[in-house]
This record gives structure tokens, sequence and C-alpha cells, in this order.
């Protein structure tokens, strides 16, 4: 079996949830067959990288300008897309789509413009989030121009959803995504994929009363958490915990980010490894207020045996593992009194953790995660879908 997978970016390194994610179904989609992969890279170490994997990678490095923008209007058709579209890369999808393939996975809505006319019959259609309804979360949490362009951009993103049921296959990270998805679009074609972690070694426990956020801290939603969590959470556990800090962990944190720091918050940009910043944390928060985003963090965060203290949202996809790791608190008081009870109690702390680790072990590996969708392009390929 051949299978082009498109993506935004390369997924490797692996260091984000969207490449993550992609990269798993990309390994699954490679133990039956060939897999060519085409997205933008950020430099050569991106191709080198994934190529040593096993893959076929045809990228392109990603141009902006405001022409390239309008013109992506036109193809991609939402304001969210635009600065995706590419001529080279579209150039790319279709060189690899002219040698014989089974399936086509193109990752996120937007990228539904890269599809040949053809290949929808083939198509799998990755929803990392329903975007169109973290547009309209966005939206409510705005004001003015930026309300106005996150609402506009909800209306393209549900139509593009609408789009996407024509193909083969839709793929959502949740049950819940699904139900929405199958709403929006109409179709029972709509299968969930859920995310997943390999597993890792437990980090030992830690006496020290540090809190991690880790995340993309450029990204709207996470930006938000950051400064809602910073602004109104961690002063209440400050003032019972004086000695407890907190660590923003993320790259390319934003100018509301960086203007968190204090003597008690560390944003540390760039990070090379995760796993110390991790061992160095007693537990690890979520504290989304609004939906979308891959929810991977929290599943490294348990992997690692740090329990997480998360708003519903923050968790949205993973409810299994409340009460398995996971503690749910979605106002400023009940989330800073949550965290004190775990910052005070180390042995509990470690508990919640391990009960964690044992989750991720048991009920989220990719392996399990994608079989689903492995049988379903299989089963699609074996009744005559590629011509």
């Amino acid at each position: 079996m051949r299978s082009i997978v498109v993506s935004k970016f390369v997924p490797w390194p692996p260091n984000s949830g969207d490449k993550r994610r992609t990269l798993a179904i990309a390994r699954a989609l490679k133990d039956v067959g060939e897999v060519v992969i085409c997205g933008f890279a950020a430099d050569g170490e991106d191709v080198a990288g994934l190529a040593s994997q096993g893959f076929e990678v045809r990228a392109v490095p990603l141009r902006r300008g405001i022409l390239k923008t309008l013109v992506g209007l036109v193809h991609g058709q939402s304001l969210s897309g635009a600065r995706f579209w590419d001529a080279d890369l579209a150039e790319a999808v279709a060189s690899a789509t002219g040698d014989p393939f089974d399936t086509i996975v193109v990752v996120h809505p937007q990228l539904q413009m890269y599809l040949p006319k053809g290949a929808w019959s083939r198509a799998v259609i990755d929803m990392q989030n329903v975007e169109s309804a973290l547009a309209a979360r966005v939206a409510a949490t705005r004001r003015g121009v930026a309300r106005a362009l996150y609402a506009i951009d909800s209306i393209a993103l549900r139509r593009l959803e609408r789009r996407a049921g024509r193909a083969r296959l839709v793929t959502a990270v949740s049950e819940g995504d699904k139900r929405e998805l199958v709403t929006a679009i109409h179709a029972d074609n709509v299968l969930v994929v859920p995310n997943a972690w390999d597993s890792a070694t437990p980090l030992p426990p830690t006496v020290d009363p540090v809190v991690s956020f880790v995340a993309l801290l450029s990204w709207g939603p996470n930006v938000a958490a950051a400064v809602w969590f910073a602004t109104n959470v961690w002063p209440r556990v400050i003032e019972a915990v004086p000695e407890a800090r907190l660590h923003l962990v993320g790259r390319e944190p934003s100018a509301e980010v960086r203007g968190l720091a204090s003597e008690s918050v560390v944003v540390t940009g760039t990070v090379d490894r995760l796993e110390p910043w991790y061992e160095a944390s007693a537990i690890s928060v979520a504290p989304l207020l609004a939906g979308g985003g891959s929810r991977l963090k929290i599943l490294e965060s348990l992997a690692f045996g740090r329990p997480v203290v998360a708003t519903a949202i923050g968790v949205e996809g993973l409810e299994d593992l409340i009460g398995d790791g996971v503690v749910v608190a979605d106002d400023v008081e009940g989330m800073a009194r949550e965290i004190i009870t775990l910052l005070r109690d180390p042995a509990l702390a470690q508990r919640i953790g391990e009960a964690g680790v044992e989750a991720v072990d048991s009920r989220h590996s990719w392996r399990s995660a994608t079989e689903p969708l492995l049988a379903a392009v299989a089963s699609s390929t074996a009744v005559g879908s590629t011509p």
C-alpha cells in the first residue's frame, strides 16, 4: 500500500502535539506500506531527520507575504488556511499523487486545497480540532476587529468541515469532536482516532513545589490560558505556598507570556529537552479556556508520572483520565485549591501521578489508537477504491 501524508509542517522533530500525532499516523501507515510526507520544513535537518525514519519526504520552505496570503485566500477559502497556500507545495503533492497511491491523509481541513480532484475517494481528513468551534470560542474572548476576524473564519471553517464529508474518511480525536463533526458535515464517515503516547520511563518524584505549564506559547488559546492562570490562580497559590514556583515552558512565548515573568514565574522559551522541566515539577497544569489543541502534553506529563490539574476544556477528549492522573477544576478558587493541596501533600501527588502512568500505558498507546484507522483504510482499499 502506498500512502501520502500532507501536513502543515513535516513532523520532525516531533516537538509539538500536532507533529507527534501526524508522525504516529504516518508510522502506522508505514507499517503496512510506503509513505510519502509532503509539508513545509524549517530547515534541512527536519527533512533529513524524517527521512532517516524511513519516509520519503517532499518538503518546501514556508514563505510569508501579503500577496501570497491573498492568493491563499482564494485557494484555501479561510483566513487561517490562507498562509499555508504555496504553489511549490501544491506541485510537490501533485507529483506525489502522480504515481499510483491508495490513501492520502490531509492533516487539518485547511489543507484540503492541496487535494487533487480525483483523490477524494481515497482521502482521509484528520481533524485534530473542530476548527470552526475553536475559532468561534476564541472569537468570544476577543473584541473589535479580532473578534470579527475569528467569527468570519469560524464560518469559513465550518464550510470546509462540511466539504470534508466528501472524503473516504474523517478522523476526530474524541467522541465529543466526532458528534460535533457528524452534526456539521451530515455524514457517517467520522472515525475516532484518539491522541495517545508512547510509553516513557516515569521520572522520580519531587517534593519541590514547582508547577509547570508546557505548551506552544505563541498559540492564542495557550497564551490566554497562561495569562489567566498566572494572573488569577497563581497569586492564590503563592499566598498559601510562598516558596512555590511556576514554569511556563514552551516555544515562541508571546510578548504577553514573556511579560508574566517574575520572582516566582519562569518563562523558559524554547528548550532542548522537556524531561528536565518535568523532573523539576511536582505537577502540571492545563488551564485552557478555549478548546482545541492535541492535549498530548497531558499524556506526556502523565507518562512521566506528573499529575495534571486541568480545566474541563483542557482535558476535553481525555475525560477517561479524570480521576486517573487528572484533577479537574474550572474556576480560580477551585484550581488554586487543588494545586495547593497537591503541593502540600507530595505523597498524594505521587499516587495520582502513578495512576496516570498506568492509565496512559494501558489505554493510550499509539498502536491501539491507530488500529481502527488502519482497519478502515485496508477495508476500503480492499473493495477497490484505488483506481
